[in-house]
């Protein structure tokens, strides 16, 4: 029997964390943390597409990595293209702030733009696009994770390898902090400090195919319960303390270690009565657009504002900035997504 390609309350996590980005943008950072629903979305990309590797190791016997990057390329492509198309327009009428140069945008194109804009003297781009660095963290992971899964299949040992990766990473992040001075900022936004944010989600997908996660994490309600209630917990010492070494080095690992159960009883209990409202239609739909709302949200924002009509925190920039990006998402999906995901199906690289 085939098996179902969608994977309940995924859409609605989604929803979650261009909710989290899109207030914090509009004026709200220091109360709703922006930078967790981006650190969500990482989890999430790690966690869905080694659960779609599984699910073709376990058809075909191997993975296509032709395929998985040409899959790349037409889902993300599309999207950025129109969204940096539209900005530049808007710069060029000077309804946006900022003027994009050459080589930013390159680096936005070719997904090296978080260390481009950190190490650039010369980096400018539309206000809002800034943004984008987040998309070359996925993609410089995504360059290396489909070899190092199929280094790992067959392993037994498959998870030691990727905790010992995940501590790898956390110890670099505190030599980059204590050794070389690196900012909080810096370490936020760089690939090799932030990968295993998409790495827990990695693994919690390979434990799930190994059938391990009902052993770990518990079916009876009490058991539940209590790992949500410790998985709140920790994210809230997260949101609350707010010591810089904290915040640049412990941070991610925690907040990666509490996404896990969240994540596998959202997939695995969807009908629990907290994980409904992520299962509505409403936020099904969002989850869809989260992508394109992601890219092109700030923009507006950051546009709203540089024309006057309206303000940060303001009732009105959340009503007609939300208004536009989902207007905008939801065309962009309908007309330019949607049509492409019959060659995504057909893009296995196994014929």
């Amino acid at each position: 029997m085939a098996q179902s390609s969608h994977i309940p309350s995924l859409d609605g996590l989604r929803a979650v964390s261009i909710m989290l980005v899109f207030i914090a943008h509009a004026g709200f950072g220091d109360i709703v943390p922006g930078g967790f629903g981006v650190t969500i979305f990482f989890f999430l990309s790690g966690y869905l597409i080694t659960t779609l590797l599984t699910r073709e190791w376990d058809r075909y016997g191997s993975i296509s990595q032709p395929a998985f990057y040409l899959r790349r390329i037409v889902r993300l492509g599309p999207p950025i293209l129109l969204v940096l198309a539209v900005s530049f327009l808007l710069s060029a009428a000077d309804l946006a702030e900022g003027k994009p140069d050459l080589m930013t945008t390159i680096s936005q194109l070719l997904f090296f733009y978080n260390y481009y804009a950190l190490y650039a003297p010369d980096s400018s781009t539309v206000d809002g696009l800034g943004i984008l660095w987040s998309l070359a963290v996925e993609e410089h992971f995504y360059l290396i994770w489909p070899t190092l899964f199929l280094m790992l299949a067959d392993r037994a040992n498959a998870v030691r390898y990727l905790i010992g990766m995940l501590v790898a990473v956390a110890v670099w992040r505190a030599i980059r902090y204590y050794g070389f001075g690196a900012s909080e900022w810096e370490i936020y936004v760089s690939t090799d400090t932030r990968l295993d944010s998409l790495l827990y989600g990695c693994l919690l997908a390979i434990l799930a195919w190994r059938g391990r996660t009902d052993s770990l994490f518990g079916t009876a309600l009490p058991t539940r319960l209590i790992w949500l209630g410790g998985a709140l917990v920790v994210l809230l010492a997260c949101f609350v303390i707010r010591d810089d070494a904290f915040r640049s080095i412990l941070r991610y690992s925690l907040q990666g270690l509490a996404l896990m159960p969240i994540f596998h009883y959202a997939v695995t209990r969807p009908s629990d009565i907290w994980f409904k409202p992520l299962n509505w239609t409403f936020m099904r739909r969002i989850g869809q657009w989260s992508f394109t709302i992601y890219l092109i949200h700030f923009v507006i924002i950051k546009a709203l504002i540089y024309n006057g009509i309206a303000s940060y925190r303001e009732p009105l920039l959340i009503l007609l900035a939300g208004a536009l990006s989902m207007i905008f998402a939801a065309a962009t999906y309908r007309w330019l997504e949607k049509p492409l995901h019959p060659l995504r199906r057909r893009l296995t690289g196994h014929g």
